[in-house]
């Protein structure tokens, strides 16, 4: 081999698959060409940088450089599987609703209570517009105080709680 081969490739890259090896190397060659634009002495900073400690200081960053790659692919990763995650529960959850057409939901609750006490009021409010178009006025007046009979009747009817049957508690509780 030629005085001037250097062999520091030999000293960083263990084979073609040591990537940490080649991130070293390219390290030491940035910094060769700096140390050229610089005019600083080729030969020096070759045996200066050969040295054991300057090998392990290329290797120690490149280890760093690879770590933070790896790191950063990793974290892509875990967002993509996060995603993923995230897309598989929302559609178990919208799997997981009820495939009832909303038409049933209506029948249900038009068979429900609510519905009778709806329909029985359409139903009054009809049966007042029918007579009040088609009684005369002394019909309408008649009907109209039955109605108001009934309702103050009925109202009447619902007692209310009174307080006086209420026991009092001790006052110490």
């Amino acid at each position: 081999m030629s005085s001037q081969y250097n062999q520091m490739h030999e000293k960083l890259v263990k084979n073609g698959k040591d990537f940490v090896g080649m991130i070293a190397y390219s390290i030491y060659k940035s910094e060769k060409r700096e140390a050229i634009r610089n005019g600083v002495d080729i030969a020096e900073f070759t045996k200066l940088k050969s040295q054991p400690n300057e090998i392990k200081k290329y290797k120690v960053e490149a280890e760093s450089l690879a770590n933070i790659f790896l790191q950063a692919a990793a974290d892509v990763k875990l967002k993509a599987v996060q995603s993923q995650l995230a897309e598989q529960i929302n559609k178990l959850t919208v799997d997981s609703l009820p495939k009832e057409p909303a038409y049933k939901g209506f029948l249900r609750w038009h068979t429900s209570g609510v519905a009778g006490v709806v329909g029985n009021f359409w139903t009054a409010v009809l049966v007042a517009i029918f007579v009040w178009m088609f009684a005369d006025q002394a019909s309408w007046d008649k009907a109209k105080s039955n109605a108001v009979d009934a309702a103050s009747s009925a109202l009447s009817k619902i007692q209310t709680p009174s307080t006086a049957s209420t026991p009092a508690l001790p006052v110490g509780h």
